[in-house]
Formats: C-alpha cells, structure tokens, sequence
C-alpha cells in the first residue's frame, strides 16, 4: 500500500492547513514597501540602499527553494517548520540594532532564507499527500496563501506601527507570524503524515535536461512582466495622476487578483492540464500589455495592472504542477528548486531593468515593449514543448 492511500482525507486536511497557514506567515515578507520609509529613518541610508535589503531577501528565498530539497528529504518536516519559526526570530536581534546592515542580515538573510524553506516545504508536502487529479488545485492555494500574506501583512504592519511604534509594531508584527508557524507545526503533528522521502535510483535528471530549460526560460519569461508592473505600478499610477491613495489601492486589488487567480489557474490545471491554461494565460497577458502601451486613462490603466498582477499568480501557481507533472512526484522538489531560480532572476532582472529603461528615455513605453515581446516568446516556448504527465 502507497504512503498516499494510507494517509486519510483529516490527515491531508490538518497537513494542508498546516502549510496554508505557513506560507501566509511567510509571504509577509513581500510586505517590504511598508517598511521602508521607516527603515531609511532609522538607519540614514536612501532608496537604493533599503531597497537592497528585500532584493538580498528575494535571493535567498530563491537559494531556499533551491537547496531546499535536501533538507525536506533528510530532516523531519517537524524541524524544518521550527527552523522556519525560529529564523525571523533570530533575524530580530540583528534588525533591533537599528543599522542598515543588521537589516540586510536580519530581514535579507535570514527572514528570506524563512521564507523560502516555508514555501518550498509547503509545496514538497502538499505535492507528496495530494491525489494527482487535485494537485493543481492543492498547489494553487498554497501560493495563494503566500500572496494573502503580503495583502495581510501589508495592512497589518501599518496598524502596528500606528499604536506601538515602528520597533515594537515590528516585534509585535514578527513575534506572531511565527506563533502562527508554530500553530502550523501543532497542526501537522496531529495529522500524523507520512510523507515518501526517497527518491527512486533509476530517475534520470539529464535525460530530460532540455525540458527543464525550456520550462525555465518560459517562467523566467513568463513572470517577467507581472514583476515588472508589481515593481512600478505606484509610480506609473501616480503619472497618470493617480492619488497615493489609488496606487496603494490598486496594490492591493493586484495582490488579491494574483492570489485568487492562483486559485483558479490550479483548478484549471486538475482539469484541462497545464500547457492549455498556460497558453491561453499567457496570450491574455500579452494582450494586457499592448492596451497598457495605448491607454491614457487612469481607471484602464488600473484595470491591466490588475490583470497582468493576476496572470503572475495563475503563471507561479501552475509552474509547481507542471514540473510534478513532467518530471514525476520523486524529483518535483529538486527540479522546481532550480526551475525556480528563473523567479528570482526575474524578480531582480525586471523591475530594475525597467527603471533604467525609465531614466534614459522619461517614459515606461519601451519597458512595456519589451514585456510584450518577452511574453510572445513565452507563448512560443510553451507551445513548442512537449508536455506529458509522467
């Protein structure tokens, strides 16, 4: 008998909610923006320097992911999950010192290494437990508790810091994400799980060497734009005469579409498989970013960052299944580990990218053209690619 059919359907549940309420703990980490203005205060560095903190944050959630499936196959998910809780923690004695690198080393290394063993360890266990025909589903709202963690956190950090004070709000704030992990750990040691950790000798990773790249390119090349538009959806609102109040607004209403279209697209992916969904979703976003180069009124402008943000989320909620899909249970965790490094070289490449386009021409047009062609070539990569379910 299977470790999948031994484990009951309360035991996959509490397992679930288990890694739901990891992974919104551990998407607060994208919840940056509302640090900042507070951390250059406190430690007299500009723009650029604070915003090296949560890029040294986006590289180890990356490394995390990475290297993770060494950890999920040699520790128990038990440890890993006290790790989780106990990383911010520790990341706090640096932060308090109130200097820029304590920050780096509390923030950027340590809560980023956090949440990138928090969300990798989640979708290791969900894709172990879950039924085939419901992976996509399952997956999906793993990355959408990830993303209502940002939302969450994003309201809840200003609140905080509102009646305690930036250094306590901010303890307050990091102290109960990890009482929350460690209800999460509560919950998965009362399902019991028993979840496969050894991988089968004969599973060839060279042989399918060439899909893992092409997988990759179309990630990296498929998120592209979403991170682009999350990285300079304030200012390109704000240009369009947006009040500060609508750019956070609309922050919000993309945060929530990414989420809940994650949702979606892994319901999408249990029925029609994945280079479907991905084709059409990828065709959509392409379309968006030609109206966002022709708009000029606010409200549409609104409307396509809405858009393209959810196509972001329905693009990282289906990449987990495909690869579970192409490669097999066995190697998901170690071949999304390094297909996942095509996110974090995303996210560093886009939005800076963008900027400069920006500063040397005083205008987003060629930064959304380059999108544009990005994501045809995206298409072109998914649709060429032979797509089998192991």
């Amino acid at each position: 008998m299977s470790l999948l059919s031994r484990n009951t359907n309360r035991e996959r549940l509490l397992a679930l909610i288990a890694c739901l309420l990891i992974t919104f703990c551990m998407g607060s980490v994208h919840a940056f923006s509302t640090l900042i203005q507070n951390i250059e205060i406190q430690t007299s560095v500009g723009r650029m320097a604070s915003s090296l903190i949560y890029s040294i944050a986006l590289v180890n959630i990356t490394l995390a992911v990475f290297f993770g499936h060494i950890l999920y196959r040699k520790l128990s998910p038990n440890l890993i999950i006290i790790l989780i809780a106990i990383l911010p923690i520790i990341g706090l004695f640096f932060s308090s010192s109130q200097s820029w690198l304590g920050w780096i080393v509390g923030y950027g290394f340590l809560f980023g290494l956090s949440s990138g063993l928090g969300y990798g360890l989640s979708l290791f266990i969900v894709s172990s437990i879950t039924e085939r025909d419901k992976l996509g589903y399952a997956l999906g709202l793993v990355t959408a508790s990830y993303a209502f963690g940002a939302v969450a956190f994003s309201m809840i950090y200003p609140f905080l810091f509102s009646y305690f004070g930036f250094v306590s709000g901010y303890i307050i704030g990091l102290v109960s994400l990890s009482s929350i992990v460690l209800i999460g750990l509560a919950c998965y040691k009362f399902s019991n799980m028993l979840i496969k950790k050894e991988l089968h000798a004969e599973a060839p990773i060279h042989s399918r060497s060439s899909k893992i790249v092409s997988v990759w390119m179309g990630y990296f090349l498929g998120v592209f734009a979403g991170l682009m538009a999350i990285g300079h959806a304030v200012p390109l609102i704000i240009s369009f005469g947006g009040s500060a109040l609508t750019a956070i607004s609309t922050i919000t209403l993309m945060t929530l579409g990414s989420a809940f279209a994650g949702i979606y697209a892994g319901w999408l992916v249990d029925r029609y498989g994945c280079k479907r969904p991905l084709l059409i979703i990828l065709l959509i976003n392409c379309i968006a970013l030609i109206g966002l180069a022709t708009i000029t009124n606010v409200h549409l402008l609104i409307f396509f960052l809405v858009t393209i943000a959810s196509i972001y989320g329905a693009v990282i909620a289906i990449y987990p299944t495909l690869v579970n899909h192409l490669v097999g249970s066995d190697l998901s965790a170690k071949i999304y580990g390094r297909v996942f490094t095509a996110w974090g070289a995303a996210g560093l490449i886009s939005p800076s990218l963008a900027g400069w386009l920006f500063e040397k021409n005083n205008s987003y047009d060629s930064s959304i053209l380059l999108a544009v062609t990005l994501s045809v070539i995206a298409v072109l990569i998914i649709w060429k690619m032979k797509y089998t379910i192991k």
